[in-house]
Formats: C-alpha cells, structure tokens, sequence
C-alpha cells in the first residue's frame, strides 16, 4: 500500500497517518506501516469505535466520552452538525484543560468575547452546558463541582426577533421572486414551518388537502390542511421530484442553496429595508395571520407546531396581545349585556 492510496478516513499528515472520522469526533495518529498487519489491526479497531478513551481529565478526553454516548448519537443530524462546530471552538480554547478548573467566571468572559454573534455566543455556552453535564455522569465533575456554564445569562433576541414582511415587501418579493423561491415563500406562509421542514415537504406528504408530517426540531407529528390560497398555487407547480422543492435534476434543493436565491431576490429589491426580512420571518407572519383570523393559542400551535405560550408570545408579538385582548373585552361585554337583559 502507498501513502496514496489509503483506506477511508485515513490521511497523510507530516510523516505519519492519521485516522479522522469527523462526525465521530475521531482524530487518531496512526504510527504502523500502511499495509501491514499491526496497520490494519489498529484500522479495524478504529473502524469498530475508537480507541479506549484516554483516562485523563480534559475537555478533549470528554468530547470523545460524549460523542459515544447516546445523549449525542440519538441527536438529529443537524443538530450533531452544530454541536461538532462549537465542540471544536471549545477544543480550541480549552481542550488540554481539567474541566473541574473551569469557572463561571471563565465561561461568562468567553460569552462576551463572542457578543458580536450573540446567537453563536449563546449556543457556545449551551453546548458547554451539556458537556459538563455529561462530566458529572462519567466522573470527570463532583457534586461540589457544579455545571460552570449554567446560569450565564443569555442574550437576548434583538426587538421581537425575526420581523414579519409588512404588505409592500411582500407584494414586491412576489413580483421579483425566481419560481423556485416563490415556491418556498407560499409554502411558508401557507404552513408556518420552519424552513429546514418546508424544503422537505414530499407531495405524497400531501393528501385530501392535507400535509402530513414531523416536525424536524422536536418530533412533533401534525396534519395542517393547506389554505385555499397554497392548494391554488401548488395547482400549477409541476412535479419535478420526491420534493416540492427541487433542486437540479429533481433532486431535494439544500438549504445554501435556497437561501441564496431567496437573498438575491431581496438583492433585487427596491425596498430599502428589503434585505432585513429573513425567511424564517415568514413563519411569523403565518403565525399573525392565525391571530388576526380570530385563532386562539391552541389553535395557532396546532398549525404551526410552536411548543407553548412564550414561544407564541414571540412570533405573535403585539397582535396576538391585541386579538385576545379583543375577545377577552367582548367576552366582557357579553356578560354584561346578559345582566341587563335579567
């Protein structure tokens, strides 16, 4: 065997072998000839797991004990996806050090340092929150110890976060839209889901009017019957794959590449707050439509899928305050009307 023709995951690196398995966390410098027995004795262990977890106490020691545990192997691929990436921030920083000499104090000033990205900073600390959760359970924390990352206080969403498109950005972005992202905003308005869920709605998803699915974050099973206004647009969209939303040659479109388009169309805008709007905006403005149509909270989350009051609160904003109110003082009214007619 030549250095350039090596077996999967293994790769050449300044002298020696190594054995990396990204989505593992596996990174193993193997020392043995290629090709040779002890070679692949070690291959064949690495290929089975890994080796026995080193038993000194650093967060890459952890990492490793983590990714192996079912806490993580039962995640869902996205999520094991964004775990890896601050995983290896946190390696980066600190993953020669004894994670029982990790303060509050420590994590607190990495938080700052990354308030720029203040949706990167908080998932840091809530990743770092669950490692050291995993360290109590493999011995690595004491009781005395505590969780160093609990309690740091997050920050929060600017204004009420993802703003809903207001009538003249919309009816622009339906003027402009390519077909592909006019596909994407119907279906989002239509079915208030997230974007991840809608790029992978299926037309046999849809039956009788109805789309049957789970949600991707949660896996919360629901049946929301289309609007009239999605049934007439879908009417027209030919069938080009699996998914309603293709990519090329009929094959599921990914995320970057969807988002992309999306971005170019507002590019394309003349409205000078245009590129503000995202598309996960879209979810709140079905989610303000439902309001506006006279739809409680349960109603509401029985479309959309949101798992309780504050997120509500959230994506409805100001009208879903202003819509219950209304029918509580109408509820008030009523009652009042049926005391005078007693």
């Amino acid at each position: 065997m030549t250095r350039n023709n090596l077996p999967a995951y293994v790769y050449a690196d300044r002298g020696y072998l190594r054995f990396i398995r990204r989505a593992r966390g596996q990174s193993v410098m193997m020392k043995e000839e290629p090709g040779s027995p002890e070679f692949w004795d070690h291959y064949n262990r690495l290929l089975k797991g890994r080796e026995p977890i080193p038993t000194k106490r650093t967060f890459k020691t952890l990492r490793l004990s983590y990714v192996e545990s079912d806490s993580f192997t039962q995640l869902k691929p996205r999520t094991k996806q964004d775990y890896q990436k601050y995983m290896d921030h946190i390696m980066e920083i600190w993953g020669d050090l004894d994670p029982r000499k990790v303060e509050p104090h420590h994590v607190y000033k990495l938080h700052q340092a990354n308030r720029d990205r203040w949706r990167q900073a908080n998932y840091l600390v809530q990743v770092l929150v669950v490692l050291l959760n995993h360290a109590r359970l493999i011995g690595f924390l004491n009781k005395e110890h505590g969780n160093a990352a609990k309690g740091i206080p997050l920050f929060k969403q600017p204004g009420e976060g993802w703003e809903p498109r207001p009538d003249d950005v919309r009816s622009e972005f339906e003027q402009l839209a390519t077909p592909r992202a006019r596909l994407v905003y119907e279906l989002s308005i239509g079915l208030g889901q997230r974007i991840g869920d809608t790029l992978k709605i299926r037309w046999d998803h849809i039956k009788d009017g109805e789309y049957d699915f789970t949600q991707g974050k949660g896996d919360k099973p629901l049946t929301v019957p289309l609007t009239n206004r999605l049934i007439a647009f879908l009417a027209n969209v030919r069938k080009e794959g699996l998914t309603i939303i293709c990519g090329r040659d009929g094959r599921p479109a990914d995320y970057r590449t969807v988002t992309q388009e999306m971005r170019k169309v507002k590019d394309a805008m003349t409205h000078p707050d245009a590129r503000t709007y995202v598309t996960h905006g879209l979810r709140k403005n079905a989610t303000i439509e439902l309001y506006q149509a006279g739809c409680d909270d349960e109603m509401v989350k029985a479309v959309t899928g949101h798992s309780g009051a504050e997120m509500l609160k959230k994506y409805g904003g100001r009208v879903r305050q202003k819509e219950l109110a209304r029918r509580a003082q109408d509820a008030r009214n009523r009652a009042e009307q049926n005391k005078g007619g007693t």
